[in-house]
């Protein structure tokens, strides 16, 4: 016995598989022994990865004029 309110769909293709950056990486900024995660495509961890404040609506500011 079928229940009307269950609807299924067709298996699809498996997403690809996530970018992998290497195991074992730690942190390059002097001191900190911070493991990185294997997904994580920079090479500083969270503490020493520079600000970055995108800008996504209005005009790009040049730089040293605000």
């Amino acid at each position: 016995m079928s229940d009307p309110h269950l609807q299924g769909s067709q298996p699809r293709h498996l997403p690809p598989p996530s970018s992998v950056y290497g195991t074992g990486r730690v942190c390059e900024a002097e001191g900190c022994a911070t493991k990185l995660s294997m997904y994580n495509p920079v090479r500083r961890c969270w503490q020493h990865t520079e600000l970055n404040f995108p800008n996504y609506r209005g005009k790009r500011l040049q730089p040293g004029s605000a």
